[in-house]
């Protein structure tokens, strides 16, 4: 699984008295944690549109990724008018493999990638010295034609990005009843008997609290992380929801809150009682994994019976701990299916106590 990513946010440049303005921007493609650049040969489309409802092509260009590369420059020239829209946003997409349509993400044996298309916040392109934020917007596509809007950072801290695990898990529930991977048996009914309560630890963007708040709306969904990532999440709940989203037509709600594991459950957590705890990419921290499986045992004393889907892309052995320490408190690996995303394997488990 690939990323397009901004190195360097799309920035206009112009002359004093010239009509003619030119945005660029530098991008990469790479892995979830940047560790490894893709290696394969990849035709992009890069856009910049107005930031309007006619979304007016302003300018285009096809650049070609090449094994070995690093990143790849894009730079737009347009002529403006009068009528030429202030604001803008650049597109950086695959013209093939793409990776936005969570329906289609699954590919076990696949040895094509699969790469995510990028977009910038909005941005005024006509002045000079203007550029994005440093936000990328992924635009992933669910089930029954939903949508939800992801924004991530184009910073370092992996904390707000999009992980392999969230996706993972996206595509599941947006596949469902017949996901590619053979179903998880003892999910399906839980999942068919709405409304639910639902927690999401360490939601980072909050993309698997989202995507099941969208296609289940019935559902009650918390979704929880470190203060850090407080903005990003918020972001993400205002795009896709018109409201605070406190309660809708179908009983449901979708709502953020800090949440450290190595302080005490908050009384707004132990005074609800949960049916389905979602943990996507959680264990790669292994001087985390105590504080994950204490919060993990005390949910399940306070909601017994509760169910833990936990998407896991292992990325070294010790990892495995987090495992040995849940049994030890009697939460134990209860069905799996694994999920390939074109050499990306993520683990899908059910658990409980």
């Amino acid at each position: 699984m690939h990323f397009i990513r901004f190195l360097k946010v799309p920035t206009t440049t112009s002359k004093p008295s010239s009509n003619i303005i030119t945005v660029s921007t530098l991008i990469t493609i790479s892995t979830d944690l940047s560790e490894a650049f893709y290696n394969g040969t990849a035709t992009l489309r890069a856009t910049l549109r107005a930031d309007t409802p006619s979304r007016q092509l302003l300018a285009s260009k096809t650049v070609t990724w090449t094994p070995g590369l690093r990143n790849i420059p894009i730079q737009f020239t347009f002529v403006a008018t009068r009528e030429t829209a202030s604001d803008g946003i650049v597109c950086v997409s695959a013209t093939e493999n793409r990776a936005d349509d969570m329906r289609t993400l699954f590919a076990a044996g696949a040895s094509e990638a699969r790469i995510l298309s990028a977009w910038s916040t909005p941005f005024n392109i006509l002045q000079n010295g203007s550029k994005a934020d440093a936000f990328v917007e992924r635009k992933l596509q669910l089930s029954a034609g939903r949508m939800v809007r992801i924004w991530e950072e184009t910073r370092e801290d992996i904390a707000r990005h999009i992980w392999p695990g969230g996706l993972a898990t996206t595509s599941y529930l947006s596949t469902l009843p017949a996901p590619p991977t053979g179903p998880l048996q003892s999910l399906t009914p839980l999942l068919s008997n709405t409304p639910l309560n639902v927690l999401e630890l360490g939601a980072g963007c909050g993309l698997a609290g989202i995507v099941l708040h969208t296609l289940l709306p019935s559902t009650k969904v918390t979704v929880t992380d470190l203060p850090i990532t407080t903005e990003i999440t918020s972001k993400n709940l205002t795009a896709n929801y018109s409201n605070d989203n406190s309660s809708n037509e179908h009983g449901g709600s979708i709502v953020y809150h800090p949440l450290d594991w190595a302080s005490p459950l908050p009384d707004w957590c132990t005074s609800t009682t949960y049916e389905l705890i979602l943990v996507a990419d959680c264990t790669y921290n292994t001087a985390s994994i105590p504080y994950l499986v204490g919060v993990l045992d005390e949910l399940c004393k306070l909601s017994p019976g509760v169910v833990i889907l936990l998407a896991h892309k292992v990325r070294h052995d010790s990892e495995e701990m987090f495992f040995e320490m849940a049994g030890e408190k009697g939460i134990v690996k209860r069905e799996s299916v694994v999920f390939e995303m074109a050499g990306d394997r993520v683990d899908l488990y059910v658990m409980g106590r």
